[in-house]
């Protein structure tokens, strides 16, 4: 019965301690062609690019020369194709899909062709994505259009929710807060690490006892009872570890907050907030 408790109460213990935030689909936007095209300005657009995913899209997309910092200078322009080289990109950037990106200036005037190759290296999964085409001589517009067409690139991610605010409002957004213990979890946590120790404790003496007892020949009432009395403070500090683990995970996990939008009127006016992941 000791053993048993025990476990079950190690058990809640350990959801504990292995709760974990979850987190959105990170994505490397890897550049492998460019016609036309100088390196600064690849890496500029796939930044941009990065940027327009994760503006729309519950993603966290990376880019630009964060990304290709990380990977060789040779790496194939049929890397899409190549499972190992797919698989070592992946590494590289920690990426769990990857976008590979051609970049087109056909007529040497600024205006672009991208085509993209959706990979999921852990699955084999390939998908070619419609190419999206910037007309502007200039890139400032850059990261507004490839948001426009986040969807093409990630037809099956979550879109962020989108907010209505009329004139005269004022936008900011929040921090997110991850989940995390607080002073109240970590009192809870500590009744749960004493609780089990106690339990542990007595439950040991208990039945050292009973097993002494046992092998007696004679074993009185009052070498009975305490056995009784410490195997019940034993059973009290496992209900007060279970009970201290449950509060635990509960607290931890009501303990985060999304990023939210907060509209503020400019003039007099209550402010409004709205929640949503960003």
């Amino acid at each position: 019965m000791t053993t048993m408790r025990t476990f079950f109460v190690l058990a809640a213990l350990t959801s504990v301690a292995s709760a974990q935030v979850a987190k959105p689909a990170r994505i490397a936007v890897v550049p492998v062609a460019a016609v036309n095209i100088d390196t600064q300005r690849v890496d500029a657009l796939a930044q941009d690019l990065a940027e327009g995913l994760n503006a729309e899209l519950d993603v966290e997309a990376v880019g630009g020369l964060d990304v290709r910092r990380n990977l060789r200078a040779d790496l194939p322009a049929d890397c899409a194709t190549l499972p190992s080289c797919a698989a070592e990109v992946a590494k590289a950037t920690g990426a769990a899909q990857i976008l590979f990106v051609v970049m087109v200036d056909a007529s040497g005037t600024g205006s672009l062709q991208v085509d993209s190759t959706w990979v999921e290296p852990s699955t084999g999964k390939t998908s070619n994505r419609p190419s999206v085409s910037l007309s502007s001589t200039t890139d400032a517009d850059a990261k507004a259009r490839f948001q426009e067409n986040a969807t093409k690139f990630l037809p099956d991610a979550k879109v962020r929710p989108k907010l209505k605010v009329g004139g005269g409002n004022s936008l900011s957004v929040s921090d997110a807060k991850p989940r995390h213990f607080t002073t109240p979890s970590l009192v809870t946590g500590g009744v749960a690490i004493v609780g089990l120790g106690v339990g542990i404790g007595f439950g040991l003496s208990a039945r050292s006892k009973y097993n002494t007892c046992n092998a007696a020949v004679t074993c009185s009432q009052s070498q009975r009872d305490t056995i009784k009395h410490t195997d019940l403070i034993a059973d009290i500090g496992y209900l007060a570890a279970l009970g201290g683990a449950i509060a635990t995970s509960i607290l931890f996990a009501s303990s985060g907050e999304e990023s939210h939008v907060i509209a503020t009127p400019m003039e007099n006016g209550a402010s409004v907030s709205y929640f949503g992941r960003f």
